[in-house]
């Protein structure tokens, strides 16, 4: 008998650690952090034709107005963690788009067909209030960004060769709203980051007006996005 009490205790015991380690109230332990990674999706219709004033569209002559599917990786590093989170970091990205030549200022469509392709850079500065999400366990965390960009560019002509290339600097502003995945299960959560090292894991929706023209030459192609960008995407905090 007194084995048998002994057992029921012990399993008794091992059952409540297991149910306070899944509660969400739980405290765990997180592993180190460095920064951050994040896969970024948005569309992009170039500003080339502004520079025109309505006078001649030969972007939109040779490739319509459909935006484009755009994606992006980037990495940061952190710079503070306390109340938010501040970081430093980088990205590159893709973009294409296909279409056909046209003549001049004539709108007549050419027997050639052309490509624009583009790869997006950016160096970027980043502020996260996830203090919120994080202590208190309200999952949101709303972010600022501001970012150097450079569009390096080259159009194609039908055999693929390159015909011309460049590239546009400039800057944008972001900002958007992050939903901490874990808080709808935090015990995966917790077992993530013993596996990988993945503190939190984000998805997250912003906006961003970029001003990429060669901060307003006039002999620069306008490499801005037409529109602001909505992008949507995912971040992982390691």
């Amino acid at each position: 008998m007194k084995r048998l009490l002994a057992a029921v205790a012990v399993l008794a015991l091992a059952t409540a650690a297991r149910a306070e380690d899944s509660s969400p109230e739980a405290p765990s332990l997180e592993s180190p952090r460095w920064g951050s990674f994040e896969i970024r999706l948005s569309g992009y219709h170039p500003k080339i034709d502004s520079e025109f004033a309505g006078s001649f569209t030969p972007y939109q002559n040779s490739f319509g107005d459909k935006r484009g599917w755009m994606g992006k990786l980037g990495v940061s590093k952190e710079l503070y963690h306390g109340i938010g989170t501040l970081e430093a970091g980088a990205a590159a990205g893709y973009w294409e788009m296909y279409g056909h030549g046209h003549l001049t200022k004539d709108p007549t469509v050419a027997a050639d067909s052309t490509a624009l392709k583009v790869i997006p850079l950016s160096l970027m500065l980043t502020y996260r209030f996830d203090w919120v999400a994080e202590q208190i366990g309200v999952p949101l965390a709303p972010y600022g960004r501001v970012s150097l960009d450079r569009m390096q560019w080259w159009v194609t002509d039908g055999s693929g060769g390159s015909s011309k290339s460049g590239a546009t600097n400039g800057y944008s502003l972001t900002g958007g709203v992050a939903l901490m995945l874990d808080f709808f299960d935090r015990s995966l959560a917790r077992e993530m980051d013993r596996d990988t090292g993945i503190n939190h894991t984000y998805a997250f929706v912003d906006f961003t007006k970029s001003f990429i023209d060669d901060f307003g030459s006039k002999s620069s192609w306008d490499m801005s996005d037409s529109a602001t960008t909505l992008t949507a995407g995912l971040l992982f905090v390691f």
